[in-house]
């Protein structure tokens, strides 16, 4: 009980520390990341680079996300106009998971006392220095993001040692069950960063294979779609169109790799028998969202006119 207990508390710090990480993020921007979204929408490529950056920096998809729908749904942008911010957008939020596996080895004091510095430093500003409290929140939240980290990590590898610990791994026996696993957790905390560092954490136990992983992380990429589709209660027809092109880029591309997975059946599962760690699960969520990018960029028009056609509604001409 108390194993859980730490599995959990570790999970909050972790979700804490993205929250403050991304707030603080947000802040030190001053509201420029919407204004930047204004401006280099005016073609794909600029479109798709500014989602990756804005949500590499803001640690948030989900963010980025909500603002391109609150931009549409008040006439500011038109859905074709977002649709390659928010691919972006799905290959930015692959950073958190690169920034862990910087950490995640055995850590030496050279490589903590920077972060325990940086850490002291954020308290500091955070509780002391109002005009330098972003900076604190962020240098803070990245503290609490490693330590939650840690924690579940130390946790998971205690459950793992207990009977009954393989049921980590035969949770997910089936790609079809990680799949719909990923997507609820990731529905349900609202942020595939998060749920992708939990994953992670959970691979410690060397009870989760790649081909365990890889429907897990196809979910958690669709679960993500959740906090789009809830800032769409009281939107318009161009906030829902939106929402419906960020689900249907992670579902185009989940449903051509679980087609393959599901296929190859146990070829697959033979090649992608080995342990999963913290580097190829970053691996996974990186390539999948850059080649889902790469075949769905070119036709992100047709995602958006898809959208329109199941909505029955036209979400009108941006305001200029």
């Amino acid at each position: 009980m108390a194993t859980v207990c730490k599995l959990v508390c570790g999970l909050a710090l972790f979700l804490l520390g993205i929250s403050f990480l991304g707030e603080g993020m947000e802040r030190l921007a001053g509201g420029r990341a919407e204004k930047y979204l204004r401006r280099c929408t005016q073609s794909r490529t600029r479109g798709f680079l500014l989602g990756t950056a804005v949500t590499a920096v803001a640690q948030s998809s989900s963010a980025v996300t909500v603002i391109a729908v609150s931009l549409t749904d008040s006439g500011i942008l038109t859905v074709p106009q977002v649709v390659p911010v928010i691919i972006g957008a799905n290959v930015g939020t692959t950073a958190t998971a690169w920034l862990l596996c910087l950490f995640q080895s055995d850590l030496t004091v050279l490589t903590m006392l920077p972060v325990a510095l940086a850490g002291a430093a954020g308290v500091g500003l955070y509780l002391f220095s109002p005009r330098h409290k972003h900076w604190g929140m962020a240098l803070l939240g990245f503290l609490l993001l490693l330590t939650g980290m840690e924690t579940m990590t130390a946790a998971a590898e205690i459950l793992a040692a207990r009977p009954g610990g393989e049921l980590l791994a035969g949770a997910a026996g089936h790609p079809l069950l990680g799949l719909l696993g990923g997507m609820l957790l990731t529905a349900f905390i609202q942020s595939s960063s998060a749920s992708v560092g939990i994953l992670q954490a959970l691979s410690v136990t060397g009870q989760i294979s790649l081909f365990t992983a890889l429907p897990i992380v196809l979910g958690q990429n669709i679960g993500t779609c959740v906090t789009a589709f809830l800032a769409t209660v009281k939107g318009g027809a161009a906030a829902r169109q939106t929402a419906l092109t960020h689900l249907f880029f992670n579902l185009i591309g989940a449903a051509g790799v679980m087609a393959l997975l599901l296929f190859l059946g146990e070829r697959a599962e033979t090649y992608l028998s080995r342990p999963a760690d913290f580097e190829n699960i970053a691996v996974i969520h990186t390539v999948f969202n850059l080649l889902s990018a790469a075949v769905l960029l070119p036709f992100s028009d047709g995602l958006s006119t898809l959208a329109e056609r199941l909505t029955g509604a036209s979400a009108g001409k941006a305001n200029r």
